[in-house]
């Protein structure tokens, strides 16, 4: 049976954070325990990790390693748009994955039936790699963590994955995948990159 939430008290609680603990008041049902987090809540959360961000940037930096194939790939795909580091176009194809991509059931469904396999494994099986360091907004930091939660996954493998797969689509020279692309995804590279 599932709880109304009909039973709740104003509590200080506590949600912890990369080693941090950030304290503020909200309702807790007293029958399930669960944590009644509104608008004022979620909006001192947020200022909290912005606060935490400008002081330590470094918590909200992911160490992911990458096949230097796939790091060879990114910069001959740069070549047409200098200024774009590597380190911001690796991290532009992993938003675009988590948030465009991937909560679009029948997209990434399509998508992953059309990879191509073959270069896929290329560059995620390969040994030889390169760690890239990939700074992240609050809010994107804690969506992903809210990700690796579900899937049981670790941040680094999610952005790792979603990388390749990008990398594979933008160099199979399959023509279904590419028109696969050029229509669904491209458009969104192009805007995060013109903004870069």
């Amino acid at each position: 049976m599932e709880c109304a939430h009909k039973n709740v008290s104003n509590k200080t609680v506590e949600k912890e954070i990369f080693d941090l603990k950030f304290k503020h008041k909200t309702l807790v049902c007293k029958d399930c325990g669960a944590y009644l987090r509104g608008n004022e809540f979620e909006k001192s959360y947020m200022n909290w990790l912005e606060d935490i961000y400008k002081e330590r940037r470094d918590k909200f930096q992911l160490q992911s390693h990458f096949s230097k194939k796939l790091i060879k790939c990114v910069d001959t795909f740069l070549e047409d748009y200098p200024g774009v580091s590597s380190t911001v176009f690796i991290k532009i194809l992993a938003i675009i994955y988590l948030d465009f991509v991937d909560r679009n059931e029948k997209l990434t469904t399509q998508f992953d039936q059309l990879l191509d396999s073959q270069i896929y494994d290329s560059f995620y099986n390969d040994k030889d790699r390169k760690k890239v360091n990939i700074q992240l907004k609050p809010k994107m930091m804690i969506e992903l963590i809210a990700i690796a939660e579900l899937v049981e996954e670790k941040t680094t493998t999610i952005v790792e994955i979603a990388v390749v797969k990008m990398m594979t689509a933008i160099t199979s020279q399959d023509k279904k995948l590419s028109e696969f692309w050029e229509k669904e995804i491209r458009e969104q590279l192009e805007l995060f990159l013109k903004a870069a």
